[in-house]
């Protein structure tokens, strides 16, 4: 075993804007005090942006530092196979201890992406992890938060009796709905603590469930934030906004929604960002109390952002490239990086996994589409690309496939409107952000001037030659990062 590998931890919310944390300075109103010093110890890479609107995708682009649409990822029902190459599966090869808690959202057959423990059978990828929430010495921590935090059908019932339970609904502070991550918080803290093989390097990686909706969380943090003082997102929907924003308003919230509702739904959905920052800083504080700093990276990222009530709507959309969705926080500290170090350069999800294997000293063996950034972290460039790049939606034949029986929510804009989910592809500059469908209805944005994208500029004579710009930048990239699946292994190809 290579004394000199570094361990490597992944601190993972779930739909976390990147104007949520503190540290980016774009919302005076958040607190979020753990993740901010975290920022000030290491390298915040302040306009990082996901590669995809949707979990599952978005974190195997991490993993593999490739676009979604290159290997065909468009569904949370698909995760990434054994064979194919990425970061965890390259530390396995060098020896490395792994563990996993919280929802898997990644790995084919490595745990269910459930609750319940995997079944797989012998050789099967799953059974290389070491410790995840449902194995042995872990499950504890699970039962025993499930059975003293879990909300009681009596509290629930409450709740319900107060207003009905949807995804946009701000559940009532008397109970913790995000129970489990507790769970998960508990089991990192153990294995750094307890489990870990301290011959070994380790890979560690932690996915709390907030702030994903349901926007719910106990006291203190559902009342922390007051709906009536904080600056609120824009609820109107963009002037031109295409037909994917109009129906999931039309359908989700209404056209009219409730304007109390919409604050709300703001208020607690930050008071989930307070209390998992408090989680995520009790595994920090483990880290260093095992004097795991230097020898580690830890990587703070989140797979993609929440509407949180901005266009008066909740939750995601795949074919919404809104900054709300795809700004998201990324930090990397630890391992001898800068300290108190903010970049503001563009980057994007596809930019960590060459990164990461860069700052563990390793290399890639397969093609990565993202750029390695150890020389932006250190202060030796300025910048390492000009534009970042995400897609999005469906082909006209799974849409026809689509059939939801409990059509709520995301599900009955999908059920009644498929056109919504049309495949979309964007290119975001410095200034401006282009949008192109398949069913046409584009989008083109001045973000300098219209910074909440209010303001669909795709038909204005004004910003043609920029149209044209983008387009063409938006071809090559597509040309780029085509699929080169599958291999020809027959020819050496």
């Amino acid at each position: 075993m290579d004394p000199t590998l570094k361990n490597l931890i992944v601190l993972c919310p779930d739909e976390m804007r990147g104007d949520c944390l503190g540290a980016n300075g774009l919302n005076p109103d958040i607190r979020t005090p753990a993740l901010d010093a975290l920022a000030r110890r290491g390298v915040n890479l302040s306009r990082h942006f996901a590669s995809f609107a949707k979990c599952v995708p978005a974190r195997i682009s991490l993993m593999t530092g490739r676009y979604c649409h290159t290997d065909g990822f468009r569904t949370i029902y698909q995760n990434l196979p054994a064979e194919q190459p990425d970061v965890l599966s390259t530390l396995l090869g060098r020896g490395y201890q792994a563990a996993l808690f919280g929802k898997n959202h990644c790995w084919e057959n490595i745990l269910e992406a459930s609750h319940t423990p995997p079944e797989l059978a012998p050789g099967q990828r799953g059974l290389r992890i070491d410790h995840h929430s449902w194995t042995n010495g872990f499950r504890d921590i699970f039962d025993h938060s499930k059975h003293t935090l879990a909300p009681s059908a009596e509290a629930r019932q409450r709740c319900e009796l107060d207003q009905p339970l949807t995804a946009q609904t701000p559940y009532r502070g008397d109970f913790d709905a995000m129970w489990c991550d507790e769970a998960y918080t508990q089991q990192a803290i153990r294995f750094l603590r307890e489990v870990r093989d301290k011959d070994r390097p380790f890979f560690l990686q932690v996915n709390l469930e907030s702030p994903h909706p349901p926007y719910a969380a106990p006291e203190p943090w559902y009342s922390m934030y007051d709906p009536q003082a904080i600056a609120l997102f824009p609820h109107d929907l963009p002037a031109g906004a295409p037909l994917s924003l109009r129906k999931q308003r039309e359908l989700r919230t209404g056209m009219d929604a409730d304007e109390d509702l919409l604050r709300k739904m703001q208020a607690v959905y930050y008071g989930m960002i307070s209390q998992m920052d408090a989680r995520m800083g009790r595994i920090i504080t483990a880290l260093d109390a095992e004097g795991l700093w230097d020898s580690s990276i830890v990587l703070l990222w989140s797979d993609h952002g929440d509407f949180a009530g901005q266009y008066g709507l909740p939750e995601k959309w795949d074919t919404t490239f809104a900054d709300c969705l795809l700004h998201v926080p990324c930090v990397l500290a630890g391992g001898g990086l800068p300290a108190g170090r903010t970049v503001r350069a563009l980057t994007d999800h596809t930019d960590l996994a060459p990164t990461l294997l860069g700052l563990l000293g390793l290399q890639p063996h397969w093609h990565i589409h993202g750029h390695d950034l150890g020389p932006l972290l250190r202060g030796q460039a300025t910048i390492a690309r000009d534009a970042v790049f995400a897609d999005g939606g469906h082909e006209v034949e799974m849409r026809r496939r689509m059939n939801f029986e409990k059509a709520d929510g995301k599900q009955r804009t999908y059920r009644e409107c498929p056109e919504a989910m049309a495949r979309a592809k964007m290119v975001r500059t410095e200034r401006y952000k282009l949008v192109m469908r398949e069913t046409g209805d584009h989008e083109l944005y001045d973000l300098a001037q219209d910074r909440w994208e209010l303001h669909n500029r795709w038909a204005d004579p004004v910003l043609g030659p920029v149209r044209a710009e983008l387009m063409e930048r938006l071809i090559h990239w597509c040309l780029l990062t085509d699929t080169d699946r599958p291999h020809q292994h027959t020819v050496g190809a």
